[in-house]
């Protein structure tokens, strides 16, 4: 009787059996091995990242930066610091393995993800920009992360060759199972390169808002602690919202409360506030905007 190993193995080599037939194999091995992590990893690319969740580095993917001018088209924003452009142009892709082939093929020309709601807003503000921002993406750039899942899997069934783990047709033995969930070298997520510390970079990172009403100081200082921006700052923003007074009309915000914003970003891309260019515009737009009422 053949061994579903070796299958998965040729399969992994056949660029015409499909990733989704792949990774319902290796589904079907992780489950019947006992081998968590590597089942948690090959949920993830059949149905998609979770929010907050670890994202491979190979579904981090640099696109161009562009303001969107309505007259002229798109125009290239240029960033002189190198990891802060890196810091707003890496995008996070969460997507399902079925979900990134269905864009490779839909988007032959390439593709576009614009920054949108408070996330936009702050990114304006730090840039001085007053046109829509968005990633522009080529239309091979997600190409690498089918690749990625593919080599991954193929990487995994050598593993578990070497390890003497190959079945007899869909089953495994007690001693193979107990090879396979005792061995350090055969979880994927300890392959070089596949999973990364990610926390607090993500551009599309969920909030968990505790600000329930506008106006209320207390409440956005708390969300503020609660991610980390020092209790000085803290103190500086309530200053700065004193001293701007209420917002106009048009929700414009007060320019010493702007200027508090510029000023917490310059230093998450210094690194004096541990967190991310991306993710310090998503947080601080978010708790702002909660507290004039404008989200």
């Amino acid at each position: 009787m053949s061994s579903i190993i070796l299958e998965l193995q040729a399969d992994a080599m056949n660029d015409t059996v499909s990733i989704q037939s792949l990774l319902r194999k290796a589904y079907a091995i992780a489950i019947k091995l006992s081998i968590e992590d590597s089942k948690q990893w090959i949920e993830a690319e059949m149905n998609g990242y979770d929010a907050g969740s670890e994202v491979p580095m190979y579904r981090r993917i640099k696109g161009a930066l562009q303001a969107f001018n309505p007259v002229r088209g798109p125009i290239p924003v240029q960033i002189d610091d190198n990891e802060i452009e890196d810091t707003i142009s890496v995008f996070h892709f969460r997507q399902s393995i079925a979900e990134i082939e269905g864009i490779i093929n839909k988007h032959g020309k390439g593709f576009l993800i614009p920054f949108s709601g408070t996330q936009l807003a702050s990114l304006q503000d730090v840039l001085q920009a007053d046109y829509p921002l968005r990633l522009s993406f080529s239309a091979t750039s997600l190409v690498p992360v089918v690749d990625n899942v593919r080599n991954t899997i193929f990487q995994w069934t050598l593993k578990l060759e070497q390890e003497g783990v190959t079945g007899e047709g869909l089953s495994f033995s007690s001693e193979e199972v107990k090879k396979a969930h005792m061995s350090t070298h055969i979880n994927i997520k300890h392959f070089q390169g596949v999973l990364g510390d990610v926390t607090g970079s993500e551009l599309t990172q969920n909030l968990e808002m505790t600000i329930s009403e506008s106006n209320n100081f207390e409440e956005l200082a708390e969300y503020l602690s609660k991610h980390n921006v020092p209790q000085n700052d803290v103190a500086e923003l309530k200053h700065a919202i004193e001293s701007d007074g209420a917002i106009n009309s048009t929700g414009q915000i007060g320019s010493n409360v702007s200027s508090w914003i510029g000023n917490m970003c310059s230093k998450a891309a210094s690194g004096s506030w541990a967190i991310s260019l991306a993710t310090a515009a998503n947080i601080l737009g978010a708790g702002i905007s909660k507290f004039y009422g404008l989200s």
